[in-house]
């Protein structure tokens, strides 16, 4: 695969951040022997369908034919997929002839990556991995990397089961893939967070972003008054995140009247993205369109369409808003990802360097893991006297000794609590520094009552923290208190709607559900994670519990299989020696369960 340096031939042209998507007719040669005419039919049908009226309505470009497929490149990533979606739609009309066993039935593939335009093709290795991913779909899927997957918003976009690593031919490492269910039809559901002041002033630490006013397309019908009332719905969801600073809407609509372009206004306000738009309005229907633009090159980096009803809207809580809200968030987190992984850390502004060491905490790479924590202790070093660097510190060392990382488990469990001591130094009220104190506590120390202590001050101090919440719920579903566990862990998930880490909410709630005797909500929980990270071991057990308690032995039996091939060394005595909850009913109880359904003694 030719690496993308200089041009590979005169007259090449690269074309940064492009999703690639191959369309592939499955069972071609056969279905062509059995009925040629017929199947060029429906081929030259279906490709047409998709060449003139899919691929353009959603602003892509079909690169060539393959006879049996086609070679399609978009320019984002939600783009790609819906069209994906569209494509297997069509499939499933136009393809279709007398006889099932003569049915075109697509698989469909896509990558994101730099690529090259040679003549009227591509090439490149985002172009070499979609062509390998198809090989992974069966009749009717989609399969995309891990890149597209990270540039997707669950339950909004798509709704992606993760297919682990897989060894694809002529690639000399595994990759990681996943298998795309329309939104809605996954387990992924958004929950909006309750409302938080936004802190005054800029803050290094939070990206900035201004949220314009929405243009109206038309004079009249209420569009200026209504593109007014949208941006300050968006502005109000930004505003809960712990992470973004927002400007404030006097300042946002005082750029906007004076026509600022997106660069002047990122020096203006001081803010690294612009969010800005149009809207229509006829009668009770609204349209409009919205797009978020970095301010240092004025890049769309995402945008999306709004259709509906005023009322509908503009509704808080189940309405189009807090979707897009979702999105953007996503979206910010996502380019902070890419911006982290390209350029140098000192080139790396703060609100930065915190954001993708979020991120990278949780992803399954052990690469990505490592990375995370030199953006966190460069952020220390930058900012010594704020207290998350510290605490977010205190939660990597901790989390590599829950996660088996570790060469030295005691070494991080006293490295974890030094960096959260340090974060109560700078800043003795603060909840996210207790809480995390709290973890080192509970989950590595095993002092029960230290660790709730921590995460009920951290909890007085900030209501609203969620990973208090969280740790909390598993605290008291290892002592057996299964309504308190499940309580706490639905106040958490209701804080976290947009966390980078739903998955780690999701697989801990599932724990708290399981402890309350709630067996269905456990089970929901369980493949819900299991769908966003299908590596994570505990919620393979946490699944196989509920199952079996359930009645579904068979189930059971297969999750464990799951489980032991992913981490073969587990044994029941290592698990309950490792159970924080000590020697409880509770630990005992799961053990047994684990053994019946075929693991380790």
């Amino acid at each position: 695969m030719t690496p993308l340096g200089p041009p590979p031939s005169i007259g090449s042209i690269r074309l940064t951040g492009r999703a690639v998507v191959v369309v592939d007719v499955v069972e071609f040669v056969r279905l062509m022997e059995q009925d040629e005419v017929g199947t060029v039919e429906r081929c030259e049908r279906l490709f047409d369908a998709l060449r003139h009226e899919v691929v353009p309505l959603h602003g892509g470009r079909v690169v060539k034919s393959t006879g049996d497929g086609l070679l399609v490149e978009f320019g984002d990533c939600g783009a790609a997929v819906r069209a994906a979606f569209e494509m297997q739609r069509r499939a499933a009309t136009l393809g279709a002839g007398d006889d099932d066993d003569l049915r075109l039935r697509l698989r469909v593939a896509a990558s994101h990556g730099d690529i090259w335009q040679t003549g009227h093709d591509i090439q490149g290795k985002a172009v070499n991995l979609a062509a390998r991913l198809v090989t992974l779909a069966s009749p009717g899927e989609i399969v995309v990397s891990v890149d597209v997957r990270d540039r997707l918003m669950p339950g909004l976009d798509a709704d992606p089961e993760d297919l682990g690593e897989c060894y694809l031919k002529h690639l000399p490492a595994p990759v990681r893939a996943y298998r795309l269910a329309p939104p809605g039809q996954g387990a992924h559901v958004l929950v909006q967070a309750p409302a938080e002041p936004a802190l005054p002033g800029a803050d290094p630490l939070r990206a900035g972003i201004a949220v314009l006013p929405l243009a109206a397309l038309e004079p009249g019908g209420g569009g200026p008054a209504l593109g007014d009332l949208l941006a300050d719905e968006i502005r109000g969801g930004l505003a809960r995140s712990a992470h973004l600073h927002v400007i404030a809407r006097l300042s946002c609509n005082q750029v906007a009247r004076r026509g600022l372009g997106i660069a002047e206004i990122g020096q203006v306000v001081g803010a690294a993205y612009v969010l800005s738009g149009t809207v229509w309005r006829r009668g009770e229907l609204v349209r409009a369109r919205v797009e978020l633009a970095r301010t240092v090159d004025q890049s769309v980096i995402w945008s999306d369409a709004i259709e509906g009803r005023v009322d509908q809207v503009l509704q808080a809580d189940d309405g189009i808003v807090p979707g897009v809200v979702a999105a953007v968030s996503d979206a910010i987190l996502q380019q902070e990802l890419v911006r982290a992984s390209t350029l140098p850390l000192p080139n790396l502004r703060s609100h930065s360097l915190l954001l993708a060491g979020l991120g990278l905490i949780h992803r399954s790479s052990r690469n990505d893991f490592e990375r995370a924590q030199q953006l966190l202790e460069h952020l220390a070093q930058r900012h010594p006297r704020r207290p998350q660097p510290h605490a977010l510190l205190a939660q990597w060392h901790a989390m590599r000794a829950v996660q088996g990382l570790s060469t030295d488990p005691q070494g991080d469990a006293q490295r974890a609590l030094d960096c959260a001591s340090r974060a109560l130094d700078v800043d003795g009220a603060s909840a996210l520094a207790l809480t995390m104190k709290g973890l080192v506590h509970g989950f590595l120390l095993k002092d029960l009552d230290g660790a709730e202590q921590l995460y009920r001050r951290a909890l007085a101090l900030n209501p609203n923290e969620p990973l208090g919440w969280l740790y909390l719920g598993t605290l008291c579903g290892w002592r057996g208190l299964g309504d308190e566990a499940w309580a706490a862990a639905q106040r958490s998930l209701a804080l976290s709607p947009v966390d980078p880490l739903h998955y780690y909410f999701d697989t801990l709630a599932a724990f708290a559900a399981l402890s309350a005797n709630r067996l269905d909500d456990a089970e929901r929980l369980a493949r819900r994670s299991l769908r966003a990270h299908r590596l994570h071991t505990a919620t393979h057990r946490t699944l196989a519990i509920a199952q079996w308690l359930r009645g579904d032995e068979a189930g059971a039996r297969e999750t464990v299989a799951d489980m032991l091939r992913l981490e073969p060394g587990f044994r029941i005595e290592g698990y309950k020696a490792r159970f924080p909850g000590g020697e409880s009913p509770m630990r005992d109880r799961f053990a047994d369960v684990l053994r019946a359904a075929g693991a380790p003694h």
